[in-house]
């Protein structure tokens, strides 16, 4: 008895060499999944499958593909246990696949050259109203400079700079309105009337607004024609050369808005064509997009419109997986425990 009771307390520590092993799908989507200079796979989802899997017991050895909708079916016929990347949950998968608690929160996000379809800065210019308020700024100076004049006429004994004469005293109340509203004040001359010097602090007080106003519309203006690309949402993809992945929810929904575009058997694929220049507009999912925009794509690339179709990212598992119920149970786990947030915020910021 003795004898079988050691040959067991020598079998528990080679447990973790007979952990069973897991084939993971992945594929490359940062920040999802990705594949460092080393090889290793890492990613949020990459990361989150591991820490499950090795709390299960389970190693963890990755499937790489390139394709997306082969993972897909990889997954759906078996031949991995289970995928960790950008894989949206969605009723017609659920079909043949089953899938975890949601991972996050994405969508569809639309894709263009930086340089391309940027708005003109004289159309953004005169749509914002700039020049409008430019010629009601200067109506208001020209009834200024017309009150001043009259109540500072006749020829004052205390200063002689607004000449009497209507043409020439009119240009004198006129640049002496001016210099207030765009220097903040006129140290030759002040108006020495009563009404005169009421008129001025009004004038010096609307010339602080006029200036601040007439700053915020220039800068929103110059912003604008930096950031407006032409595309606001999907409905403007019609017309232009857009690019999709074709087997995943992009193409879907794009097929479904009958929005014409040009086939690609990955996402990469379609960041190679927009960058060089042959696609107007690309459509990948929103986490990925962004992300890319803002590391890699940078000076190549940008967001055009806001998130569209949103949906949730998950683990999907073939049907009636074994693992399926162990591994879903762990990340909810995860969760409540702050295991899931750190990770979150780890890839995603706060």
């Amino acid at each position: 008895m003795k004898k079988y009771i050691l040959f067991i307390l020598l079998l528990v520590p080679l447990g973790p060499v007979f952990a069973q092993e897991l084939q993971v799908g992945v594929i490359e989507r940062p920040p999802f999944a990705f594949q460092t200079e080393s090889g290793e796979w890492s990613g949020f989802s990459v990361e989150l499958a591991k820490k499950l899997a090795t709390e299960a017991g389970y190693t963890v050895t990755h499937v790489p593909f390139t394709v997306f909708s082969k993972m897909i079916n990889s997954i759906r016929s078996g031949q991995t246990d289970f995928a960790a990347a950008n894989i949206s949950i969605t009723s017609e998968r659920e079909e043949f696949l089953d899938f975890s608690q949601p991972l996050y929160e994405s969508g569809l996000q639309i894709l263009i050259p930086k340089d391309s379809g940027a708005t003109s800065l004289w159309s953004v210019v005169w749509e914002s109203g700039i020049f409008l308020f430019i010629f009601g700024a200067f109506v208001i100076l020209m009834i200024v400079a017309h009150l001043v004049w009259f109540f500072e006429r006749g020829g004052n004994a205390k200063h002689d700079y607004f000449r009497d004469e209507y043409f020439g005293g009119l240009w004198d109340a006129f640049w002496w309105a001016f210099i207030v509203v765009t220097m903040g004040g006129f140290e030759n001359e002040r108006p020495e009337n009563y009404i005169g010097r009421v008129i001025a602090v009004f004038w010096v007080l609307a010339s602080l607004f006029f200036i601040s106003t007439l700053t915020a519309k220039i800068t929103t203006a110059l912003t604008i024609s930096e950031l407006q690309t032409g595309i606001e949402s999907y409905e403007d993809l019609r017309g232009k050369k857009v690019g999709a992945p074709e087997g995943t929810t992009i193409s879907s929904f794009l097929d479904k808005q009958n929005i014409p575009y040009k086939k690609y058997t990955d996402f990469t694929e379609v960041l190679v064509d927009l960058e060089n220049g042959s696609l107007e507009a690309g459509v990948g999912g929103a986490a990925v997009s962004q992300y890319y925009a803002a590391t890699e794509g940078v000076g190549k690339v940008i967001t055009a419109g806001s998130v569209f179709a949103r949906d949730n990212i998950g683990f999907a598992f073939p049907e009636d997986s074994p693992y399926f119920e162990e591994l879903n149970a762990l990340l909810i786990q995860a969760k409540e425990d702050g295991t899931y947030e750190s990770l979150r915020q780890k890839y995603f910021g706060k």
